[in-house]
């Protein structure tokens, strides 16, 4: 039965990676033929013929027999978003985004899962520029009690092409606090910020209340140390609220606002071109379908 899904599963992917393809779920069809299986495609050729060895898509199917034989539960989702906004900067130089999820959590704790988005970085002129941004994690989720959880993790920031003309691919390592659900305090690091030679780090926290069962408002305020990669220090927030029209369809409108708290002077550590700008004041409307 596991062989015979496996076996099925890694036709899929190929027929994924060739871009001739038909998804097939719970009885629906979807054509190849538009934008977000386009999309997942493109993030399919990064994982299968970039990034993952021989070694690598070992590991990778023997996690996929363990959650089937631990009952793991599958989650994902697909997001519609006006500007893709990142700790204080814009990855998608303030122009519209469309992002994917995919996660399994699996019966002892232990969660893998990969996220990806279409991105631009404003770096027009340069050759082999990325336009996709892949996202593999794994972590570890504990609970203390029915009030307190704490999660770390792994991920990898992955890219289908070049920033300014630099390869930028890098670790983030992520520590959460977890308060029922109302409260979340997060510390994450980078020992290779975009591959800059330097470390960088972030903390970010995350307050959220609920007005009802369909309808939740939440902010969040963070500090992203990354001047001597990205030439600012970035304090930043935002506000807004979620609606969720059902158990898997929510919309989300949210104010983005920044400050850049320090600077890197040029003349002292030669920079690689790559200078986002602190957010200004915007709103941001977001799409989110989920299973």
């Amino acid at each position: 039965m596991i062989e015979s899904f496996l076996a099925r599963m890694i036709w899929w992917c190929d027929l994924l990676c060739e871009g001739n393809f038909l998804f097939k779920k719970v009885g629906r069809n979807i054509s190849a033929n538009n934008n977000a299986t386009q999309f997942i495609a493109q993030l399919l050729k990064i994982t299968f013929r970039r990034y993952l060895t021989s070694t690598r898509y070992a590991v990778f199917l023997l996690f996929l027999v363990y959650s089937i034989n631990s009952y793991a539960q599958l989650s994902g989702s697909v997001t519609g978003t006006t500007d893709y906004i990142w700790r204080g900067y814009s990855k998608s130089d303030g122009k519209p985004a469309f992002q994917a999820n995919i996660d399994y959590t699996f019966s002892k704790g232990l969660y893998v899962g990969a996220y990806g988005s279409t991105v631009n970085f404003a770096d027009q002129g340069y050759q082999d520029r990325s336009n996709l941004e892949f996202i593999p994690y794994a972590g570890y989720a504990y609970k203390l009690s029915n009030d307190w959880r704490f999660n770390a993790e792994w991920a990898r920031y992955i890219y289908d092409g070049k920033i300014f003309g630099q390869v930028v691919d890098y670790n983030l390592f992520y520590f959460y606090t977890h308060f029922r659900d109302l409260l979340t305090a997060n510390v994450n690091f980078s020992e290779n910020s975009y591959q800059q030679n330097h470390m960088s780090y972030s903390f970010e926290v995350t307050g959220r209340y609920p007005i009802s069962n369909a309808l939740e408002l939440s902010t969040l305020l963070g500090y992203n140390n990354q001047k001597k990669v990205l030439t600012y220090d970035y304090l930043y927030w935002n506000a807004g609220m979620t609606l969720r029209f059902s158990r898997n369809i929510g919309a989300d409108v949210r104010y983005f606002g920044g400050i850049e708290t320090a600077h890197q002077h040029l003349n002292v550590v030669p920079h690689w071109g790559f200078e986002p700008h602190v957010v200004d004041h915007r709103i941001v409307f977001s799409l989110t379908f989920g299973f």
